[in-house]
């Protein structure tokens, strides 16, 4: 069997099955709880003879690690997605656990973000699974936990607890018919500025925090970012301040203020050079008298890989075999767990999966029947090829 064949090999109907059973299956996070799913999940691969571990980082979170093994020891291949799923929200004209197919759509909360991808990557692990394990090395699956909220009792957990490593990485993000070769950074922080109380009617006696905290965020607004590159979907940093809560009573001037930051990077930057900067243009806005502190909440590295490497041309040519056409080469506005496998690593990575960046954390949230069809050819044919 030739490894068109071999891929050919996966059935769309049972993708379908295994996305609708995790779909119906919620891992919301927040709060956090992949038990269930993760059970559901290790069922549908134990049922095809594959190897599965539950690997609980926390009493709720629960990652699911899967292994093949092909016909002789070489390299790994790191599969990796996740779970757990943001909460559905409002406006939905669909059921977003029902999994519901309609015309070759797949509806549902992580449907795109990120149980698509899992679907997929199962799908490739059977129809090798079924042509033998025509491969050398082994294929290594993980379906993680908290992805959403920062990773610690996902990807980082496996990682800092030995339980994975690899030659390659695939991370099944949505990326409809493009291959990312990367992500921007992310830096989360807290800043509390500090003024000083006083009743309205005497202002001139107190230092408002929350003037102060307003100076600053339009301070940090004003920030420019002339580094661009037009291969990643935003091709400039970014700041965003995302929450604001200050003061205690109407009529009493707020000795307090805190605001949270949203900082994106590109690859030439990292977080000490942005934290620095941040620090920096507060420091210069606020009034005399108030102080501040900023706290680093989590931080996602760039990672940016070459454009020639083996793992990206073997999954461009992949796609190509697969579609009929080239991929766009791209990258990522948002952060993912490629910042952890390539930079606590070194990992090569890659990013492709079924389902496109627009419709997650949507209402209506959607993957198409298609999608789930040549985003698992795509693996099988990489993977072969890379372990032959």
């Amino acid at each position: 069997m030739t490894r068109q064949e071999i891929a050919e090999q996966i059935a769309p109907g049972e993708l379908v099955e295994i996305l609708q059973a995790l779909v119906r299956t919620p891992s919301v996070n927040p709060p956090g709880d992949t038990r269930e799913c993760a059970q559901v999940m290790a069922s549908i691969l134990r049922k095809e003879g594959i190897n599965v571990e539950l690997v609980p980082a926390t009493d709720k979170l629960v990652n699911v690690v899967a292994t093949l093994d092909g016909r002789t020891p070489g390299k790994t291949m790191w599969y990796n997605c996740h779970m757990d799923v943001v909460p559905a929200g409002s406006d939905w004209t669909k059921d977003p656990w029902g999994g519901e197919l309609i015309d070759g759509r797949i509806y549902g909360r992580g449907s795109s973000d990120d149980k698509g991808g899992i679907a997929s990557m199962i799908g490739s692990m059977f129809a090798l699974k079924r042509a033998g394990c025509p491969f050398n090395g082994r294929i290594v699956l993980t379906a993680v936990a908290d992805e959403e909220t920062g990773s610690d009792s996902g990807t980082i957990w496996l990682i800092e607890n030995s339980r994975v490593t690899a030659d390659y990485a695939i991370v099944g993000e949505p990326t409809k018919d493009s291959v990312e070769i990367g992500n921007r950074g992310t830096l989360w922080a807290e800043v509390t500025v500090k003024g000083k109380a006083s009743h309205a009617g005497r202002p001139h006696l107190g230092i408002n925090a929350i003037h102060n905290a307003a100076r600053a965020i339009v301070a940090l607004s004003k920030l420019e970012f002339p580094d661009r590159d037009d291969l990643f979907e935003v091709p400039n940093g970014s700041v965003s301040v995302t929450m604001a809560q200050g003061g205690t009573k109407i009529n009493t001037l707020a000795d307090r203020c805190v605001f949270s930051i949203d900082r994106r990077m590109m690859p030439k930057h990292n977080a000490d050079e942005a934290i620095e900067q941040i620090r920096r243009t507060i420091a210069g806005a606020l009034e005399e008298g108030a102080d501040f502190d900023m706290r680093v909440l989590k931080v996602w590295p760039p990672v940016m890989m070459d454009p020639s490497h083996v793992l990206i041309q073997t999954v461009v040519n992949a796609f190509e075999q697969v579609h009929g056409f080239q991929p766009r080469i791209r990258a990522k506005a948002g952060g993912t767990d490629a910042s952890f496998i390539n930079g606590m690593l070194g990992i090569p990575i890659v990013l492709h999966g079924p389902g496109a960046s627009d419709r997650v954390h949507t209402a209506d949230e959607y993957v198409t029947v298609e999608e789930l069809v040549h985003a698992s050819r795509v693996y099988s044919l990489a993977t072969l090829e890379l372990l032959s």
